[in-house]
């Protein structure tokens, strides 16, 4: 806990921030998004040290439940035994000027070499004040290398307002669930 009552208070992850601070991390978050070219999701707290949280990830042991078009019935198996896990992400993003945001789930992932498959799970939940909807959509991106298998998930968000209009610069929370299969190099 900082002591001076003429800055920033640290106490635990909470910060307490002066109005000219503010003020100063508002045009640092200009200047930083003027230099990289895109839009930058983080909170003032987040912006003093330069580094911040942008995602969290699990991977766990899961049973999958296949069914085949020909025999009648189901069969389930360990992912382990693929070997696969089930992958789990959640992050938050927000959409454009034109109420649309695309990424890739690597862009939130640690892992720079991957293997996903269906089944794919998205919730997006938008963080407004106002009323407003959002969408998406999800197709796995294929692997040149490897016929048959997907390297990452591209995600495309849609917010619009109740009237069916596209809402710009929407936050939200999204959390994607899928199938990572181990890849073994």
């Amino acid at each position: 806990m900082n002591s001076r009552s003429d800055g920033p208070r640290l106490e635990e992850d909470h910060m307490e921030i002066d109005t000219k601070l503010l003020e100063k991390l508002a045009e640092l978050k200009k200047q930083l998004e003027d230099l990289s070219g895109q839009k930058i999701d983080a909170s003032p707290e987040q912006l003093i040290s330069l580094f911040f949280r942008v995602s969290v990830s699990s991977s766990e042991d899961g049973v999958i439940m296949s069914r085949s078009f020909i025999f009648p019935g189901k069969s389930c198996s360990q992912a382990s035994a693929l070997p696969a896990n089930l992958f789990d992400v959640s992050s938050r993003s927000s959409t454009g000027a034109d109420g649309k945001a695309v990424f890739l789930l690597s862009d939130f992932i640690c892992s720079t070499i991957n293997s996903f498959a269906e089944p794919v799970n998205v919730v997006v939940t938008p963080n407004a004040t106002t009323p407003c909807y959002a969408t998406m959509t999800h197709v796995l991106v294929p692997n040149p290398n490897i016929p048959g298998a997907f390297k990452d998930l591209q995600i495309t968000v849609f917010t619009f307002n109740p009237n069916g209009t596209a809402a710009p610069n929407v936050s939200f929370d999204w959390r994607c669930r899928l199938l990572s299969i181990q890849t073994i190099l």
